[in-house]
C-alpha cells in the first residue's frame, strides 16, 4: 500500500515545500468548505440536507489533507468529496421532484454508492475526474432549469461555481501562476468559493423543498362538522 503515499499525480501551481504541509496556500483555504459544512449541519433538518453538509465538511477535510500531504491517497479522498457534493445536489433535485419516490434513505445510499464508484474510476486515471464531474454538473444544471424552480440562491450558486471553476482551470493549466505564492493562490480561491457554493446550494434547496412538504396529519384532517344542538 506504499503507493498510496507516493506524490499526487495532479499538481497545481503552488510549488511543493518540504515539511508537514506541502502546499500551505492550497491547504488553509479549505477552511471555506469546512465552515460551510459545519453551519449547514447545524441548520439542516432534512436527511439529504445534512448529507450535503457532510459532503461539504468532508470535501474540506479531504482536500486539506490532499494539499498538505501531496499524496495519491489525499488526491483520491479529495475526488471523493467532489463527487459526493454534486451527487448530493442530484439527490436533492430528485427528492424535490418526487418527494417520496424513492425515500431519503435510498437516495443517500445511492449517493454513497455513486461516490465510491466514481472515486474508484477516477483514481485509476485522474484524466477522467474533471470530465466526469463536469458531465454531472451539466446534467444537474439542465435539470434545475427544466424544473423551473430556480431561486436567487440558485443563480448565485451557479455563478459562484463557474467563477470558482474558472480559477481552478487557470491555476491547473498554469495560465495565471506564481509557484512561490504560498499565501493565496487561484486554486485556494476555488476552495474558498466552494464553501460559498455549498451554502448557497443549501439555501436554495431549503427554500424550494418547503413547497414539496406534505401537511401534517393534524393539518390535513378535515374540520369536523359543527355539532347540532
Amino acid at each position: 500500500m506504499n503507493w498510496l503515499f507516493e506524490p499526487a499525480r495532479m499538481q497545481f501551481c503552488e510549488a511543493t515545500l518540504d515539511g508537514a504541509i506541502a502546499h500551505p496556500a492550497d491547504t488553509w483555504t479549505n477552511i471555506g468548505p469546512i465552515i460551510a459544512g459545519i453551519v449547514i449541519l447545524l441548520h439542516a433538518k432534512r436527511p439529504l440536507a445534512r448529507l450535503l453538509g457532510g459532503a461539504s465538511l468532508w470535501t474540506g477535510i479531504a482536500s486539506g489533507y490532499f494539499h498538505a500531504s501531496n499524496t495519491i491517497l489525499g488526491e483520491t479522498l479529495d475526488l471523493s468529496g467532489m463527487f459526493m457534493f454534486i451527487l448530493s445536489i442530484a439527490a436533492l433535485q430528485q427528492q424535490r421532484a418526487r418527494p417520496n419516490h424513492p425515500g431519503s434513505s435510498v437516495l443517500m445510499g445511492l449517493v454513497v454508492l455513486g461516490t465510491l464508484i466514481l472515486t474508484v474510476l477516477s483514481s485509476i486515471s485522474t484524466a477522467f475526474a474533471s470530465p466526469m464531474f463536469g458531465a454531472i454538473v451539466v446534467v444537474v444544471v439542465i435539470r434545475g432549469l427544466y424544473d423551473q424552480k430556480l431561486t436567487p440562491w440558485a443563480y448565485a450558486m451557479v455563478a459562484t461555481f463557474l467563477i470558482a471553476w474558472g480559477f481552478w482551470w487557470l491555476d491547473f493549466l498554469h495560465i495565471v501562476c506564481n509557484p512561490n505564492n504560498h499565501i493565496l493562490t487561484l486554486h485556494g480561491m476555488w476552495h474558498l468559493l466552494n464553501g460559498l457554493v455549498f451554502w448557497l446550494a443549501y439555501r436554495h434547496y431549503e427554500l424550494t423543498m418547503r413547497d414539496t412538504e406534505m401537511p401534517s396529519a393534524a393539518e390535513a384532517k378535515p374540520e369536523s362538522a359543527p355539532e347540532i344542538t
